[in-house]
Formats: structure tokens, C-alpha cells, sequence
């Protein structure tokens, strides 16, 4: 354990030296990048891939993956939209239902992968398109949109004239996971869950229902995403945000957290963010398109898991068992 500490801390500390020399290289390539409208656009930006890379980071510690996220947000924001048109004596439920919305198809992953024994990752793949077709059933093909004006408010409100809504919301849930991962009981257990399914049981950990527990968070989290996108944009659609899927699993991954279960941190996770988000504003300085941007991400999540497998901080013996146990 102390060694794994020892590796995490060390890995922190690099992100977090990579993350400011990154910063520090951009304001010196551009003086529009330390202006006020540019890092106040990224306190808008960025919340949204964090929070889908937060909720992607507990199926990831528990030795699965959620690749249903972002079709998640996509199918509350749109349950939300639906009930703010349908008048205002209901609006008030448009937050709730799609919590709600998130809650219940995060339990549905967990079901699947739990009690009808999927593979995680064929799964959320299958859930992923089914969440996508419920969504365009809905709408029809074309976005919702024509959002109540106090709604919308909340995707452009800044506390103090400084901060973002959304910046702050991402914080508070950070924490929250923080919290849950590392206080309570949830948390150790699914730590010990993911390391190791088989002494798991023997500890007499409900592994059916923390799996389910779990994927309910990771919805729930999504959700939040979904709202905090519908806010910002003022419309709902199915397809929304196609590539931020790439880009939560390369955060997570960027973030040191283990595919092989067991191992991951809230505060890799924000670094990753983050750095991933001056990343993205270097290349918008550069004037890189949205196809050379997925490009560079792309290449970006091979090189690290490259360098982490061929390093040791990626155990591909244990990835492999891991997954030929799970089956």
C-alpha cells in the first residue's frame, strides 16, 4: 500500500508540473491566454468533460468502464428540456427528472453488468446506443430548444462577477466523490471491489450491489453534466458533445487511474482536466480544427497508455485476469 502512495503522490506531482508548464508555456505563446474573457470561457468550458470524467472515474476504480456517459446527459438534458416546455406549473420537476433520468439508467448499466454478468464495456456500449435512440425518439431528430430564460441563467451566472456556476458546481461534486471514495464505506469497499473481486467476496462485500450503487453515482454525476450542458447551450440534443467520450476515458487515463480496477483519485482526475482544458485552448490559439484536436487526443490516450504499460504504473497481466474473471 505504502509503495502505491508512494507511486500516486509521485504521479500527482508530475501532472501537476506538466499541467503548469503547459500553462506557463501558452501565456508566453499568447497574451490573449491569461486575459480574463479567456480563462473565465474555460471556467465555462471545462466542468462539462470533468463532470462526465468524474462520473466515468468509480466504474473505472471498480475494474469496469461507463461508456454510456455522455449518452446519459445527453437523454436527462433532453427529459429536462421536455418538462420546462411542457408549462410552468411542472418546470420545477425539469431538474428532478433528469436526476432521475440519470439515476435510473446508471442502475440500468449496473443490472446488466451485476446480474445478467455483461462485460462492462459491451455492456454500456449497448446502453449507450439504447440511451442515444430513446433520445431521438423523443426529439424527434431536431434539438430542443426555446429553454425558459431562469434556467439559462445558470449556464452564463458568475459568483462575485469571477467565478462560473458551473466551475463551482464541478468542485462541490468533486469534493462530494472525494468524500465518498475516501470516507466511507462505499468507497473502501469498492477500492478492495476493484484491486480484488475474488478476496472482495471473501470479505463478504455486496458486490452485486455496489456494482449497481456505483453505476447509479456514475448516472447521476452524468446527469448533472447533462443539465449543466443544457444550461450553457440553451438546447437539448441526442448527439450532443460526440466527442467528449475520447476525452473523459483520456482524462481518466491521463489521471493514473487504473483500467484494471482498484486505483484512482479525484484530484488526478481535476488535474487531468484541467491540463487536458489549457491543452484544448493551446490548440484553439493554433488555430487546430475540431478533427485535429480528436486527432491529438487520440494519439495522446495511446501514448500514455504506451508509456504507463511500458513503465509499470499499467499492469497488463492484472488488466487481462481481471477481465477473463469478469467473463
Amino acid at each position: 500500500m505504502d509503495a502505491r502512495q508512494d507511486t500516486t503522490g509521485s504521479h500527482l506531482r508530475s501532472l501537476g508540473i506538466l499541467t503548469a508548464l503547459i500553462f506557463v508555456a501558452l501565456a508566453i505563446a499568447s497574451p490573449t491566454f491569461l486575459s480574463s474573457s479567456n480563462l473565465q470561457s474555460m471556467g465555462f468550458q471545462f466542468p462539462e468533460f470533468g463532470l462526465l470524467s468524474l462520473a466515468v472515474l468509480p466504474t473505472m476504480i471498480s475494474g469496469g468502464i461507463d461508456l454510456s456517459v455522455v449518452a446519459i446527459a445527453n437523454l436527462a438534458s433532453i427529459v429536462a428540456a421536455v418538462t420546462m416546455k411542457a408549462g410552468p406549473e411542472v418546470a420545477w420537476l425539469a431538474i428532478p427528472a433528469g436526476l432521475a433520468v440519470g439515476l435510473v439508467c446508471g442502475a440500468f448499466n449496473g443490472f446488466l453488468i451485476a446480474y445478467l454478468r455483461l462485460p462492462p464495456i459491451l455492456a454500456t456500449l449497448g446502453s449507450m446506443q439504447l440511451f442515444a435512440g430513446i433520445g431521438i425518439i423523443i426529439t424527434r431528430g431536431p434539438a430542443i430548444t426555446g429553454l425558459p430564460d431562469w434556467y439559462t441563467a445558470f449556464g452564463n451566472w458568475t459568483i462575485g462577477g469571477v467565478l462560473p456556476l458551473p466551475l463551482v458546481l464541478f468542485a462541490l461534486v468533486a469534493s462530494g466523490l472525494a468524500f465518498l471514495l475516501r470516507r466511507t464505506p462505499v468507497g473502501m469497499r469498492l477500492r478492495l471491489f476493484g484491486a480484488n473481486p475474488v478476496a472482495a467476496d471473501f470479505a463478504g462485500v455486496p458486490g452485486r450491489k455496489l456494482i449497481i450503487q456505483i453505476y447509479a453515482i456514475a448516472g447521476f454525476i452524468a446527469a448533472l453534466a447533462g443539465l449543466v450542458v443544457l444550461a450553457r447551450v440553451n438546447s437539448a440534443n441526442a448527439d450532443y458533445g460526440s466527442s467528449y467520450l475520447l476525452l473523459v476515458i483520456l482524462i481518466n487515463i491521463l489521471a493514473g487511474v487504473s483500467p484494471a480496477g482498484g486505483f484512482g483519485t479525484v484530484t488526478g482526475v481535476a488535474l487531468a482536466v484541467i491540463c487536458l482544458q489549457f491543452i484544448s485552448s493551446g490548440l484553439n490559439i493554433l488555430s487546430f480544427s475540431a478533427f485535429s484536436r480528436d486527432l491529438f487526443f487520440g494519439g495522446l490516450l495511446i501514448a500514455v497508455m504506451s508509456y504507463r504499460a511500458a513503465f509499470g504504473s499499467f499492469d497488463v497481466k492484472a488488466f487481462f485476469k481481471r477481465k477473463a474473471h469478469q467473463s
